[in-house]
């Protein structure tokens, strides 16, 4: 199951085109973010300052703007009525992206039709829910465009919502695409 996630930069002015991220929740994918969040508990349970620990290596990959136009055209196509419901339906999914911060990403959105974005230095982190002391983990992913010196990060996803992202997929789509 992909799914696309907003971004923020260092740089209020510049993010290097990558204005959105994608991620594929494989099974394997989630495990490994599992262990990494058992990892984090162990060292949360030990020290109580703990925030944030970081891993080499990303499941992302990065994209410009021209990506969620791809979504918000697949989302209408895939809408039955008039014209304005399917701008309502693509409107609809662009505002809870933007309100959420992630979306599943649309079927009949073709990645290889958009160019990912050249990036270095991408990182898994797994991140403490702040202000929770309830060890409530979030997952976020970052990189560093070429060529530049911002850090581009996506949006956090809780184990919670990565685990409702799943089911709704399931429901959607049925367990091959999960």
């Amino acid at each position: 199951m992909k799914i696309i996630l907003d971004t923020t930069s260092s740089d209020p002015h510049y993010n290097g085109d990558c204005d959105c991220a994608v991620v594929d929740l494989t099974p394997a994918l989630v495990d490994q973010i599992q262990r990494r969040v058992e990892l984090a508990r162990r060292a949360a349970a030990e020290d109580a300052d703990i925030y944030e620990l970081y891993f080499w290596g990303s499941a992302v990959d990065f994209y410009d703007h021209s990506l969620v136009e791809a979504c918000e055209e697949a989302v209408a196509a895939g809408t039955d009525g008039q014209e304005e419901d399917k701008n309502a339906a693509a409107y609809a999914w662009s505002s809870a992206l933007e309100q959420t911060g992630h979306a599943l990403l649309p079927h009949g959105v073709d990645l290889k039709r958009h160019a990912r974005q050249r990036t270095e230095c991408l990182q898994t982190i797994i991140r403490c829910a702040p202000p929770s002391r309830s060890l409530e983990f979030e997952i976020a992913w970052t990189a560093i465009p070429k060529h530049t010196d911002v850090y581009v990060t996506t949006h956090d996803l809780s184990l919670t919502v990565m685990d409702d992202l799943l089911a709704a997929a399931r429901r959607n789509y049925g367990n091959e695409h999960c």
